[in-house]
């Protein structure tokens, strides 16, 4: 199994034997052969000039075969790089042309890619489609490269997916898109006040399966934040809604889920637990520190209060959840906050730069 996938696209450079310019679909039908058969294809077009090792990568270093018709040399350098280890084949091309770099930028908006922050000034550039992402760099030194990796991603199918922790498997928009389709899947924006806003992506919007995803990278929409399930969705795209939304049927791992009461929550975590009052600045969500089961620091839960009026118990700066029980005051579980943990999220390692 690959793992994931880098391959350069439609790049002027990178020539066929009748000195043609490759098309999108070639390429896209190259990279879809085994690491084997690439490097049979890719001989056709270059010379193997050495290989050397990182980590437990094996790098195979390719100069572009010279066209033996031109009398002139050409000044432009190129050279192409594949990458194999035991999970994972990949490859990635390098130019100094500035003319193939920006004709190449195009190509892939072209194509359909996406990218959230274009500048001239940035020295990378992420474009996303699908499963598939490049990060297209510019290494500035006494001769600047520029290079298009390209990454393919193994994304998990819609029948892999049953509980809400397992959607931190998502990478960005683009991987939800993929799977899920763009009709259940859109870019929204996220009000936590009037004035306080953030781009988000919304899985099945305005369903009883929604899901809201934050993103650390909010231009390019990758690298889940923090997943949202329940609570008042308060998006642009639900903002003049009518209609009615059942209760979210996301459940976790551990078995939380949306309207579960209180006292099912306590006896699943087969202890008490403390949460906020209603009055602190994180009304009603429940203590990271327990000395239960469940792990409220890797998955937040907020309550919800159906009767919160009246009771002392709920004025308090923490409230013990067994304590409070008595009271009847319709406490629930009102929304899920789930949190990616370190290499949850696939690693995207530019080997480029090494």
């Amino acid at each position: 199994m690959r793992g994931f996938l880098l391959f350069v696209f439609a790049l002027p450079g990178f020539v066929n034997l009748s000195a043609q310019q490759f098309s999108a679909k070639e390429f896209l039908f190259a990279s879809s052969l085994t690491s084997k058969k690439f490097d049979n294809y890719l001989s056709k077009r270059f010379s193997s000039c050495g290989n050397k090792y990182k980590n437990d990568t094996i790098i195979n270093i390719y100069n572009i075969k010279p066209d033996k018709k031109k009398k002139d040399k050409d000044s432009i350098k190129r050279r192409f790089e594949t990458y194999q280890a035991k999970d994972y084949f990949s490859f990635a091309f390098f130019t100094s042309s500035i003319k193939e770099f920006e004709e190449n930028k195009k190509a892939l908006y072209d194509e359909g890619f996406y990218c959230g922050s274009d500048s001239a000034a940035a020295a990378s550039l992420l474009f996303q489609k699908k499963n598939i992402s490049v990060l297209v760099n510019k290494r500035e030194a006494e001769d600047t490269v520029y290079s298009f990796l390209y990454q393919q991603a193994d994304l998990p199918t819609i029948d892999k997916i049953k509980y809400a922790d397992d959607l931190l498997q998502f990478n960005s928009h683009e991987f939800l898109v993929s799977v899920f389709g763009e009709k259940n899947v859109i870019k929204d924006v996220y009000y936590f006040s009037e004035k306080e806003f953030v781009k988000c992506s919304v899985l099945f919007p305005r369903t009883s399966r929604q899901a809201v995803f934050f993103w650390q990278d909010v231009p390019n929409m990758t690298s889940p934040m923090t997943i949202i399930i329940g609570g008042n969705m308060n998006t642009g795209s639900s903002a003049n809604y009518d209609g009615l939304i059942g209760e979210n049927v996301w459940s976790s791992k551990d078995g939380i889920y949306s309207g579960m009461s209180l006292n099912s929550l306590i006896k699943l975590n087969g202890n008490t637990f403390k949460f906020y009052g209603k009055n602190s600045t994180s009304p009603y969500m429940i203590l990271p520190d327990n000395n239960g089961s469940l792990d409220f620091k890797r998955n937040a839960v907020v309550l919800g209060c159906l009767n919160p009026n009246g009771s002392e118990e709920l004025e308090k700066a923490t409230v013990e959840a067994d304590k409070i029980l008595h009271e009847n005051l319709g406490l629930y579980v009102f929304m899920m906050i789930f949190y990616p943990q370190p290499g949850e999220t696939k690693k995207q390692e530019d080997l480029s730069r090494k």
